[in-house]
């Protein structure tokens, strides 16, 4: 009997270690190892509004996965919810400016193709919150896809497309996304933020429709003006941006009160305050993800509510010749840098001012006219400003 108890005890290590090493991996370790590594986005939209968007889901991942980004400007059916095993792939296609779609596809030898669609909420499109928005969705999305606790058959992903109203067995879309009148629209005219889901002619793309902005800014300014002196003063603007292809354009009216400046003219003494009246027209290249450029051209004029008055009883043979109000016909070029913020557009102005007529202040005194002093034909000014910027 002792004997066969120490025979069993010499058997249980070896039988430990038989089970050690036939003990099956886990599953979980398996799924992660043959997950992809490799993310391809496309989003539907222009070029210059997402040009840091790969960068911005990047940062989101620190398990090595590269990220790539594709923007279009249609929506291609037959691509949405293709597959592959060698990446993930992910469509954005915005809905409106308050949602975008977003949907996720995979394939791997032992699950086979899974989907993933998710609606995102947006505050006003493709800005700056809704881009971060998107990128912590897809990251979330992405992990939960290689975890294996979410993902959805082909058929079911491609019933969710249709309730957006991108299926191609769905021809409207959903009351939610409906435009608010009486008469049904296509899904194109309900999309306003995206490109029709149908086109009937396959070799037209399809009109992205879009608003113009109101522009309201406020801002202080300052000019030299050679011998009529320093100038400053408030500034207000009112206009229109009018979204195009490559870049927004601006139509603006602009006033700006210079307060009075009092300036020695030699044979007398005078003050002058101006009042200056645009309108320009420009445009605005984006240079980074919030910063854009500002070029524009105007033209009006500067009205110069002047005041002289002679010193002195040794002057009293001097006339004063220049009096009262001058409208000055102007040109002005405008050159700029502008940061977009979720409240407020801040931008900082150079100008050039160029005066189209002959300015000047003369006296006329025993010996004839004399020119006393002649201000900048070309004036340089600062201004610094802050607009508001809202959907018409």
């Amino acid at each position: 009997m002792l004997s066969s108890v120490a025979v069993a005890l010499a058997l249980c290590p070896a039988l430990a270690r038989a089970q050690t090493e036939h003990a099956p991996e886990k599953t979980t370790t398996h799924v992660v190892s043959e997950f992809p590594k490799q993310l391809a986005i496309t989003i539907v939209a222009r070029e210059n509004m997402v040009p840091t968007f790969r960068d911005r889901v990047a940062s989101w991942f620190t398990d090595g996965t590269e990220v790539s980004v594709i923007v279009t400007s249609e929506v291609d059916q037959d691509q949405i919810l293709s597959s592959s095993p060698s990446e993930v792939r992910a469509w954005v296609i915005p809905l409106s400016a308050e949602r975008a779609l977003v949907t996720f596809s995979c394939a791997t030898p032992k699950a086979g193709a899974r989907h993933l669609v998710r609606q995102v909420r947006l505050r006003d499109g493709l800005d700056d919150l809704g881009l971060e928005r998107l990128a912590s969705v897809i990251h979330s999305a992405f992990v939960a896809l290689g975890e294996g606790t979410e993902g959805i058959e082909r058929a079911e992903a491609e019933r969710a497309l249709g309730a957006a109203g991108l299926s191609p067995a769905t021809r409207t879309p959903p009351a939610e996304f409906a435009p608010k009148t009486p008469a049904p629209k296509p899904v194109a005219s309900a999309l306003p933020d995206a490109p029709a889901a149908r086109n009937p002619n396959p070799n037209q793309k399809p009109k992205r429709v879009e608003s113009a902005s109101l522009l309201v800014g406020a801002g202080y300014g300052l000019r030299l003006r050679g011998e009529e002196g320093f100038a400053h003063g408030p500034t207000l603007a009112l206009g229109v941006q009018l979204p195009t292809a490559r870049t927004p354009v601006d139509l603006l009216l602009s006033g700006q009160v210079l307060f009075r400046s009092s300036f020695d003219a030699e044979l007398f003494d005078a003050s002058v305050q101006t009042t200056a009246l645009r309108v320009h027209a420009g445009i605005e290249p984006r240079f980074a993800a919030n910063f854009f450029g500002v070029a524009w051209i105007g033209a009006g004029v500067d009205v110069a509510q002047i005041h002289a008055s002679v010193g002195g009883a040794s002057q009293s043979n001097v006339d004063v010749n220049s009096s009262g109000t001058q409208w000055r016909g102007a040109g002005e070029l405008t050159l700029g840098v502008l940061e977009r913020t979720n409240l407020l557009d801040i931008a900082v102005y150079a100008q050039l001012v160029f005066l189209l007529e002959d300015v000047r202040y003369s006296a006329t005194t025993s010996s004839g006219e004399e020119r006393l002093v002649t201000p900048w034909p070309i004036e340089p000014g600062l201004s610094l400003q802050c607009r508001f910027r809202g959907a018409l």
